[in-house]
């Protein structure tokens, strides 16, 4: 299937999903308190349309002077995840309902609504 091949620092890390997205994101934050570069490398598999995964195949800090290559290209292997999420959308919907009725009594309460 076609994925990406991320190396950083001579370290490969390949990723794919038959169903789902995936994503390589460089990010810059600054602030007065902050100062980082992280790269993630990330997917959603969405093969169960009532459960869901988010997977984590990379997450690093960068440094000036960090090289990293992605190639597109068709992945035999995918390298195992560091981190897995599991996600049941009856139970994220059921969460959202929750949280509408806690945020509509917290401003009837406040004569807002």
């Amino acid at each position: 299937m076609i994925g990406f091949e991320l190396t950083v620092r001579g370290e490969k890390v390949t990723g794919a999903l038959r169903d789902g997205v995936f994503s390589i994101i460089l990010t810059k934050m600054a602030n007065k308190d902050l100062d980082t570069i992280e790269l993630d490398f990330t997917g959603l598999n969405t093969a169960d349309t009532e459960n869901y995964e988010t997977l984590a195949w990379y997450q690093s800090s960068l440094a000036i002077g960090d090289e990293i290559i992605i190639k597109v290209k068709e992945i035999q292997d995918v390298s195992p995840p560091i981190k897995v999420g599991k996600h049941n959308l009856e139970n994220r919907n059921a969460q959202r309902v929750e949280e509408y009725y806690r945020l509509k009594r917290e401003l009837e309460e406040k004569g807002l609504i």
